[in-house]
Formats: structure tokens, C-alpha cells, sequence
């Protein structure tokens, strides 16, 4: 092992060929493009997840929770208070659905969320731009912008009420006493919030009535199984994650697909490895027949020159995984790709790399280095000692 290990020593650092030393400096270099790439691809899409979650959890209920019998709870405040003393968890009485909404000329289709402004106050203090929690609407500020509406100026909710005409859309007048900015485009733009008792007001429900209970549990991701303990209940419950699971199935599989598509590079990049020890061993092949004459195996021999293909892969994931960390770092710090919210729903292109991936990165990196350099190693292995001598002589 230790005579293995000096032709390993000997045959990367001393090489007097400029051709292989070319090669072995491309072999890293490609593999470390190929590297960094994968590291930031995958950072970008787990960044993407990750602030999509953090960013949709800030007006986001962990659990829907509705009357499988009827439309309404006829009782919410009991009911509420029913579950999450059997549960343990925090809810209120709520009401969400899409309204129309008009402000001055401009009209446009919203999610209208009700609950106690007290519960949200936690919530969205951090993200509140101007105004307070007042007796009126909470607005993005994307939706003043698209709307022309102003701090404290009136907009009109259109409710369907029943008149001598039959059903038809009344406009009802609600003050913007808020602006609040979650970063998340659709919610900016597309959300207006209110007290439950004002939603009660406007559509007509009783003083206890409630379309729905919001629920709130200590860990989000576990949303699905505490929706199980509510079906035991008697209650129909929905996750966020079920809300939204369409959303990130989508990303998952385009992270997937990706991954794979640029991992193609570090193939290509292997080309360069399979080269780097070709010509590596046609250089050497009297060296291989007088080691093979000496007492050398076929095997010993291949495992030699496939670690010298190995080691510079290893170098050349070390170089990108340099590069890509640091890449990655620069660019989710500083923000420094910006997206058009509207259809990103993001303003910038998040890059959170992870310890999983980068595992996953170099398994993969060694493993094709290996075969890249196994398969010209175990040939020229297989050179009898008198035919390399013959060449050269």
C-alpha cells in the first residue's frame, strides 16, 4: 500500500508531461463548475420553498375547521373553545372567502379574512407599514397601489343581499385604518383583513356565527396529523399544507428535474477525467510494465491510477463547493437577483444551500470520478509486462 501511495504522490504532483498536467487542470476545473452549479441550483429551489413557507405561515391558519353538518357554526365561540380545550391549541371563530371590492373606478376580486384583530395583532405587527388595528380594513400594500386606495380612505365591499329585485351585489363602506407588507406578492395584493364582529355586520351573520375556525398549533409541519385528532372530534378540518400542497409538489418536482439536468455536467466532466488518466497511463505504460515485472497486480495497478482520477475529482469538488457556498452566501445575502413579484411572487431569488444536498453533491462527484477513472485504469491494468517494454524499448 505504502509503494501505491508514492505513485500516486509521484504521478500527480511530479509529472514533467505539460499535455496531462492541462488535462488533470481542466478535469478539476470542469468538475468544480459542475459542482458549484448543482450547489446553487438546489440552494435556489430549497429557497424558494423555504421562503415561500415562512412568508405564506404569516397569514396563513394552520387548520380550517368547519361544520360538516351545516354551512355555519351556528355557536363558534363554544365550539372554539370546546376544541382547543380538547386539543390544546389556539383558535377563534373566523370567516374567509373571495368579494369584490371597489375604489373609486377600479374593481377587482379579493380573500376577505375575518378574525379577532386582537389574535392577529401578534402576527402582524412585525409586518404593519402604516395605520393600527382599528375599526376598519387591514389592506398590502400592493392593493393600494392597484387600487388607487389611500390610508384611511374608503373602499366598498360588494355583498349579495336579498332585495325586491332579488339577490343582488350591495356595496358596503369600509374604512383602511392598515397596510401591512408580507413580501409575498399575492398576499399584498389580494388579501383585506377585518374584525370577525365587522364581517358579521356585512354579511348578515348572527352575533356567535361563524363559517369557519382558524386553528394554531406550536409546529406548523404538523398540521396534517393534528387535522386527524379533529375528524375524531366530529369536525371537518383542512391543513395549509393540503391548501397548498399543488404549490410545493410543483416545486419539488422541478427540483428534482433540475438536480438531474445539471448533474448531466459533472458527466460531461468526467470526459475530461477519463482523458486526464488515458493519457496518464499511455505516458506511463513502460512504468506499468516494469511494476507488473516487479511483482505488481493488474488490481494494485488499477487501484493506483483510478485514485489519482478520484483525487481530482475530490479537488475539483472541494474548488466548487468553495465557489458555490460562497456564491450562494453573496447572493441570498445581499438579494442581489431581483424577480418581478407578480409573477415570482417573490421580489428576489432566495439561495439557502443545504448540508443534505451538498452530501448527497459529493457521493455523487466521487462515485462518477471513480468510474471515469476506473474504466482506462483496469484497461491499461490488463497490459502485459512485455508488451509495455516491447513499446518502449
Amino acid at each position: 500500500m505504502r509503494a501505491q501511495l508514492f505513485l500516486v504522490k509521484k504521478y500527480i504532483f511530479t509529472s514533467r508531461s505539460t499535455v496531462i498536467s492541462v488535462f488533470a487542470l481542466l478535469s478539476i476545473l470542469a468538475i468544480g463548475i459542475g459542482v458549484a452549479i448543482l450547489i446553487i441550483v438546489t440552494g435556489i429551489m430549497n429557497g424558494f420553498q423555504d421562503e415561500l413557507k415562512k412568508r405564506l405561515l404569516v397569514l396563513q391558519p394552520h387548520l380550517y375547521i368547519t361544520n360538516v353538518f351545516e354551512p355555519t357554526f351556528k355557536n363558534a365561540d363554544s365550539v372554539s373553545e370546546y376544541i382547543s380545550k380538547q386539543l390544546g391549541i389556539k383558535t377563534y371563530p373566523a370567516f374567509i372567502g373571495k368579494v369584490v371590492v371597489r375604489s373609486g373606478d377600479k374593481i377587482d376580486g379579493v380573500v376577505l379574512r375575518a378574525q379577532s384583530l386582537k389574535a392577529l395583532k401578534d402576527e402582524l405587527k412585525e409586518h404593519m407599514l402604516y395605520g393600527d388595528f382599528g375599526d376598519g380594513v387591514l389592506v398590502g400594500e400592493n392593493f393600494l397601489s392597484q387600487m388607487d386606495a389611500e390610508l384611511n380612505s374608503g373602499i366598498d365591499i360588494l355583498v349579495f343581499q336579498k332585495t325586491p329585485f332579488g339577490p343582488n351585489l350591495v356595496p358596503k363602506r369600509v374604512k383602511v385604518v392598515g397596510v401591512f407588507s408580507t413580501g409575498l406578492y399575492v398576499y399584498d395584493a389580494q388579501t383585506v383583513i377585518m374584525d370577525i364582529e365587522l364581517a358579521r355586520k356585512l354579511f348578515g351573520l348572527g352575533d356567535r356565527e361563524a363559517p369557519v375556525i382558524f386553528g394554531y398549533i406550536s409546529n406548523p409541519y404538523k398540521a396534517n396529523e393534528m387535522c386527524k385528532r379533529v375528524y375524531d372530534l366530529g369536525f371537518g378540518c383542512s391543513s395549509w399544507i393540503t391548501l397548498n400542497r399543488t404549490l410545493f409538489t410543483a416545486l419539488n418536482m422541478e427540483r428534482l428535474a433540475m438536480f438531474l439536468s445539471f448533474a448531466l455536467i459533472l458527466l460531461i466532466a468526467a470526459i475530461n477525467v477519463v482523458v486526464s488518466i488515458t493519457m496518464l497511463t499511455l505516458e506511463k505504460r513502460w512504468e506499468i510494465g516494469l511494476l507488473k515485472s516487479l511483482g505488481f497486480t493488474s488490481r494494485q495497478i488499477t487501484w493506483t491510477f483510478t485514485t489519482v482520477g478520484v483525487l481530482l475529482g475530490i479537488a475539483g469538488l472541494i474548488l466548487g463547493s468553495v465557489f458555490g457556498w460562497t456564491i450562494s452566501y453573496f447572493v441570498d445575502k445581499y438579494k442581489l437577483v431581483k424577480l418581478p413579484p407578480d409573477v415570482y411572487m417573490l421580489n428576489y431569488v432566495p439561495v439557502k444551500p443545504e448540508l443534505t444536498d451538498w452530501i448527497i453533491i459529493t457521493i455523487l462527484t466521487v462515485f462518477i470520478s471513480w468510474i471515469a477513472a476506473y474504466i482506462p485504469s483496469s484497461i491499461s491494468a490488463k497490459m502485459k509486462p512485455i508488451d509495455a517494454l516491447r513499446q518502449v524499448v
